[in-house]
Formats: C-alpha cells, structure tokens, sequence
C-alpha cells in the first residue's frame, strides 16, 4: 500500500471501530517525520500502524510517543537478545545505526485527541545489499543485531501484544518515574554533545534527558538549560 498510516487514517474516517492495526509487507510512500521519505522494501521488514480513539486531552499525549518507543525497546531486548536504544523522539538505534521509526500523528479538537495513528517502521531481515548506498552506513536491521533472521509473524504478533497493552497503561496514566527510569536505560543522547534544529533557530550543547513532560533538555555552553518539546536532534562528532 501506499503508506500504512495513511490507511489507518482512512479507516478511521470511514468509521471503522479502533483499536485496529494495519500491517503491508512494503509501502510505495512511507513517510518519517517532517514528510521524510520511509524507505520501505519488500524485504521482509515490518510495516504497520496502530489506530485508536482515546479521546484524551491533548495535554495528555506528550509521553505518548516516548512511552510507546521505550516499551519497543524492552520488548526488542527480550526478542533479539540486544537491547536498542532511543533517539529523541522518534528514532530506535543500535548503537550509531538505526533500526526503526515511529511516527504519531492525531486528529485533535479542541478538548480532546479524536483520532491517533501510531505507526512503526523496523528493519527485521533486509540483507545489507538491499539497502540504497545513502542509507547503508546509517542503517541495521534486528537480524543483524541478533545474529540470525526473526521470524517476522512472532515479532508481529509480540509488538502487536506490547503496543496495545502499552496503550492501556498509558489511558490508566502509566507513572510519570517508570518512564524516567526507562528512559535512564535507553536513552542514546545522554551524556552527548548534540544540535537541536527548531524551526530556523540551531541549538547546541549536551543533553541531560528528558523533564517530566517528555521534552528533551539541552544544557548550553553558556550553562543555561534549553527544554525542547519538538525539534530535530544530531549528534555533533567530538
């Protein structure tokens, strides 16, 4: 298909009841954050898209994307033997490679999140030939982190469990410390000398973690501490 959250979001407008999932062997326009193009091979990945309804105040949806990435995290640890780490705020990677995306994007009133699509990209089997030459040094796949293929229909059905149980905890309020404690285990920037890009405005400093919103904190050589709800994040090299 084109894109699996398109589809869901489709879905969702033609009323269909949610919580549902959308899953496609390859999408011919996967899409990352910014309009980004996903690149999304038939070679035996994980594409899909999680639909809900949960009628939350916006207010309440800041943690959503870092919760759902952390509780990924704990989950890949456990299936491929080698635990991934997290990019503010979207980004899986094994060390310097990454390994899968996650975009959420909602449909928001004034009061209340309507619709909310929680897609994933992950690279699971893609042999290092399939990769286009700009992409190869920047990516891995769990095979390759594991040392041997995943069976792709286990793994889609694990993340499936995960995600939706994940998603319950987070309508419950899941507690503002087991996400700060997660995120001491999973987070790739701490410690790091990184640039934030917000709109035309470039910051640059080291990252000391996220508050308890969810933002990202930089502190600036000037000593002063930045909190970043969105932006763009790369690693500077020393």
């Amino acid at each position: 298909m084109d894109s699996t959250n398109e589809e869901a979001e489709r879905q969702l407008a033609a009323g269909r009841t949610a919580p549902f999932v959308v899953f496609s062997a390859a999408q011919s326009q996967g899409r990352g954050r910014f309009g980004r193009v996903w690149h999304s091979p038939a070679e035996g990945n994980l594409y899909l898209s999680f639909a809900f309804r949960p009628e939350l105040p916006p207010e309440r949806m800041h943690l959503f994307t870092l919760w759902m990435g952390l509780n990924l995290c704990e989950l890949l640890a456990l299936l491929a033997g080698v635990a991934p780490g997290l990019k503010w705020p979207n980004d899986l990677y094994y060390g310097e490679r990454k390994v899968g995306g996650m975009l959420t994007e909602a449909r928001i009133d004034a009061d209340h999140t309507r619709d909310l699509v929680f897609g994933l990209g992950l690279n699971v089997n893609t042999p290092d030939s399939a990769w286009p030459r700009e992409i190869a040094p920047r990516a891995t796949t769990l095979a390759r982190e594991a040392g041997h293929p995943l069976d792709l229909n286990q793994l889609a059905a694990a993340i499936v469990g995960r995600v939706l149980a994940a998603y319950d905890r987070f309508l419950a309020r899941a507690p503002l410390d087991e996400v700060a404690d997660l995120w001491s285990h999973h987070d790739i920037l701490a410690g790091r000398r990184i640039t934030v890009v917000q709109g035309s405005a470039t910051h640059t400093g080291i990252a000391r973690g996220i508050d308890n919103e969810g933002a990202l904190l930089l502190r600036t050589e000037a000593g002063r501490t930045l909190r970043f709800r969105a932006g763009e994040v790369t690693l500077r090299k020393e």
